[in-house]
């Protein structure tokens, strides 16, 4: 046992050494660099490795500039920023850092406080070594301290097309759960009166953490995993009386923190209460119910074939983060398990019981769906089908390595039935493959077929292994080589979104109002996200927060409203003579067609306008006349907005 604590501490050292080494290097992987394009076409420096992905433009297109808009705004960090619109929520729905104490409970975010780059680079890699470090604390729960077997089921969680895929912006949710998680079995565990204080305040924390981290599909989701993990750790611990000194001050400990995780949500809620206010009624996402069924066997298999080192375009799956799956295995073992049961009376795993139950319920409902009753009953409503996958590939990787902590050597008949099962799991997969093959225009047999043959091969060594670890390894091994190419390696980036030549003069102009000017972008929703970075105001981009009062000024009626009433992506058109139009384009894409040179676009309090196009659209767009060209920097030309006097 001395032996493990240490060797689990110089892990932990290690970890804690590479955190502070990348971020002293302001090393990260967000694809910040993709702005380049946008702006001036100019080669990314900044790029060390890879190459810079648009898809991932929620990071480096949404998220990335609000942060910076905390930092550039006047006062510093503060609950709401002006800069976007008639006003953004610091606290909903995207996660910003803000000058308040609760922040203590997003360490994610603590970085920006020393600077852009330095938080770029802490948010990166707590994410990515916060998901590693937790996780291999959970996975050495599950297998009964096996260093290596945990380690290795954590390096299958990073090197998951769903975290890397998504550039790991789903990793506070799962840290901050498998944290949760630790702390209910610390707690449990504890003997001492410090302990079990100090485990309560811990379980306090990761429970605040985890229900503020606000993103209700995937909490609902792994809110469940952690309960499963729990009653399977209960039913596995009270199997080996590792409950038995359970007393009043346990009882008492946990309720305290319960109570403390109840007060700062409590806390949390009053400081947001506008903002949940108006997000609660909104359209999208506040009136989105979902009830499953949207997320078939072979879209959530598609992992497992490869198809992020193939697939270019995605079909009904639209991209390759919305199809983000995990390579899984576990299905296997669970069958040999069954087998067990059924022809030998050997009882399932107590801890693995709760987590397969958990499991096929997520499937169920992702694959077929639930009643509408049922899915607000257990939360599910709140889950599309694409989210669900969290759930079900962290159930996924717990299980293979509770099962490889368990495995017994095979006896010759084990071995038989090994080979049956892993040859039915490939058939399973290539049955998955033919949809897929069906569905996504990329997919070959040639390519498809070999790795149907490479999961039966996973399956038959996970099955018979000797060497616990090893099967899991290869697994992640395989998954990473799906992966590896998408995130780049980035140093730094965040200068140039404020020294580039567009910035420079947008800022320039801005310094000639006082500070004064308010713009609108035409040409995309990308580029009015970059003045907010800056620290100049507009009205349009993306707005995660409806802008009532704003669009009311152009639309006093609301007939609109319930296209511009949710989480948008605002994109201007210019057009000629017409009153201003709102289209919704899709659940979080809106189109507005406006005049530029009409009262409407002086109405909404614009002073200036980019526009965004080639000779040809700037040559349309400046004859719709009325506005003074005030300087071009590539496809992107800045005009002032001349005042209309009053009638």
């Amino acid at each position: 046992m001395g032996c493990l604590r240490q060797s689990t501490a110089l892990v932990s050292l290690a970890l804690a050494a590479a955190f502070a080494l990348l971020v002293g290097l302001r090393v990260h992987g967000f694809s910040i660099s993709a702005w380049h394009q946008q702006i001036d076409g100019s080669p990314p420096s900044e790029v060390l490795l890879g190459a810079p992905r648009a898809i991932r433009s929620d990071d480096w297109g949404v998220q990335i500039p609000l942060i910076l808009a905390q930092t550039v705004h006047a006062p510093r960090f503060p609950t709401e920023n002006r800069l976007v619109g008639l006003g953004q929520s610091a606290w909903l729905p995207i996660e910003m850092p803000v000058a308040h104490p609760l922040v203590l409970l997003r360490p994610t975010q603590w970085g920006f406080f020393l600077g852009n780059d330095v938080g770029l680079s802490w948010m990166w890699w707590s994410r990515v070594l916060g998901l590693f470090a937790v996780w291999l604390g959970v996975f050495q729960v599950v297998t009964r301290g096996r260093l290596g077997l945990a380690a290795s089921g954590s390096a299958l969680l990073v090197a998951s097309p769903f975290f890397q895929f998504w550039s790991f912006n789903a990793a506070p949710h799962a840290t901050s759960a498998g944290a949760t998680f630790l702390a209910t079995v610390a707690l449990a565990r504890a003997r001492r009166p410090a302990g079990i204080w100090a485990s309560a305040a811990a379980l306090a924390a990761a429970g605040s953490w985890f229900a503020l981290s606000v993103y209700p599909p995937y909490q609902v989701a792994l809110a469940w995993l952690t309960l499963a993990l729990s009653a399977g750790f209960w039913l596995d611990a009270r199997g080996r009386s590792e409950l038995q000194h359970h007393g009043p001050l346990h009882a008492l400990a946990a309720a305290g923190a319960a109570a403390v995780a109840a007060a700062v949500v409590a806390a949390f809620a009053w400081e947001a209460r506008d903002a949940i206010e108006v997000l609660r009624h909104t359209d999208y996402p506040g009136g989105r119910v979902a009830t499953g069924g949207d997320r078939p066997l072979w879209a959530i298999a598609n992992a497992n074939l490869a198809a992020g080192s193939w697939a270019r375009r995605w079909g009904p799956l639209l991209n390759v983060c919305e199809a983000a799956s995990f390579w899984m295995l576990a299905p296997a073992p669970l069958a040999l398990w069954v087998w067990r049961r059924l022809v030998e009376g050997e009882p399932i795993d107590r801890l693995a019981l709760p987590l397969l139950v958990y499991q096929g319920a997520l499937v169920a409902y992702a694959v077929f769906g639930l009643p509408e009753s049922l899915a607000r009953a257990s939360g599910l409503s709140l889950v599309p089908g694409p989210r669900a996958v969290i759930g079900i590939g962290l159930a996924d990787a717990v299980l293979l390595v509770r099962f490889l902590a368990s495995a017994r050597p095979a006896l010759a008949r084990e071995r038989r039935r090994a080979l049956a099962l892993a040859g039915a799991w490939a058939l399973a997969l290539a049955a998955c493959a033919a949809e897929l093959a069906r569905a996504l225009p990329d997919a070959r047999l040639p390519v498809l077929a070999p790795v149907v043959a490479l999961n039966g091969l996973l399956a038959w060594a996970a099955l018979t292994a000797r060497r616990r670890a090893l099967p899991a390894l290869a697994l992640a091994a395989c998954s990473l080589a799906t992966t590896a190419w998408f995130n780049p390696v980035v140093l730094g980036g965040s200068d140039y979104l404020a020294r580039n030549a567009l910035s420079r003069r947008i800022l320039q102009i801005d310094r000639a109002t006082a500070g004064g000017s308010t713009w609108i972008g035409f040409g995309g929703y990308e580029l009015p996200n970059l003045f907010r970075a800056i620290g100049v105001r507009s009205v349009n981009g993306t707005l995660p927060m409806p802008q009532l009062a704003l669009w009311a000024r152009i639309d006093p009626d609301g007939r609109a409203r319930e296209v511009y009433d949710r989480y948008a992506h605002v994109t201007a058109v210019a057009t000629r003579g017409s009153e201003p139009e709102f289209r919704l384009e899709s659940d979080d894409n809106v189109t507005l067609r406006i005049d530029p040179t009409s009262r409407a676009l002086r109405d909404l309090g614009v002073t200036h306008a980019l526009f965004r196009g080639d000779p040809s659209g700037r040559r349309a767009f400046e004859l719709l006349g009325g506005l003074e060209h005030l300087g071009s920097v590539g496809a992107n030309h800045l005009y002032r907005v001349p005042r209309i006097p009053a009638p």
